[in-house]
């Protein structure tokens, strides 16, 4: 059976990249490329479904849309499709996001591309994928969510992305004051008294 992938990044270069790459070095065929959430869909949306790829590519960034985004609709709409996000960012309040949007990997862009055809194999066989390096901060950090509220559980990734409260007040469309309450409320159950020891102790 052909292994088939969609590259999803606002960066033609790096699809571009990418494609070249994973075409030459491994067996998986790149039938599908996107800028954006909308081109994505559209893309998917005109073809037949078992022309779907196998596997997704996301970008974190995708200019004025998030992968957040496009992961959540994919796993909504086309549950058969897996979902890495690829990224330049590499905090663990990125990788718990794109787990709970329906992502099975994430890795970032600073990884080498025989990871990324690592991640890319793990998933096609039914597994989940973080990268190496990440994998001890992220079983720290999946330690204490069962602990959590949902809302708790979304300000401790938004301050895991380095985000203050006013920020996190912006993105969660919460006021500042119930920010405030819920970060006081992850200090004592984490059991630190900032947030900068919240950002070293899941690092």
């Amino acid at each position: 059976m052909e292994k088939t992938l969609y590259i999803i990044d606002d960066h033609v270069m790096v699809r571009n990249g990418l494609k070249s790459w994973l075409e030459e070095n491994t067996d998986w065929k790149i039938t599908g490329t996107a800028s954006n959430k909308t081109e994505c869909l559209n893309l998917l949306n005109n073809t037949e479904s078992f022309n779907h790829p196998e596997i997704m590519i996301v970008d974190v960034c995708l200019g004025d849309e998030t992968g957040y985004d496009l992961i959540k609709d994919i796993t909504i709409t086309h549950p058969h499709i897996k979902c890495i996000m690829y990224s330049m960012y590499d905090s663990n309040g990125y990788i718990l996001e794109a787990k709970d949007c329906g992502a099975k990997g994430y890795i970032s862009k600073s990884a080498s591309e025989t990871e990324l055809a690592k991640c890319l194999d793990i998933i096609s066989a039914g597994g989940t994928f973080v990268e190496e390096r990440m994998q001890k901060a992220m079983s720290s950090v999946e330690s204490i969510l069962p602990f959590l509220t949902k809302q708790e559980k979304r300000v401790l990734e938004e301050i895991l992305k380095g985000q203050s409260n006013e920020e996190i007040s912006n993105t969660l469309c919460l006021s500042l004051h119930s920010v405030e309450n819920y970060v006081s409320r992850l200090y004592d159950k984490i059991g630190v008294t900032n947030r900068l020891d919240i950002i070293a102790k899941f690092k």
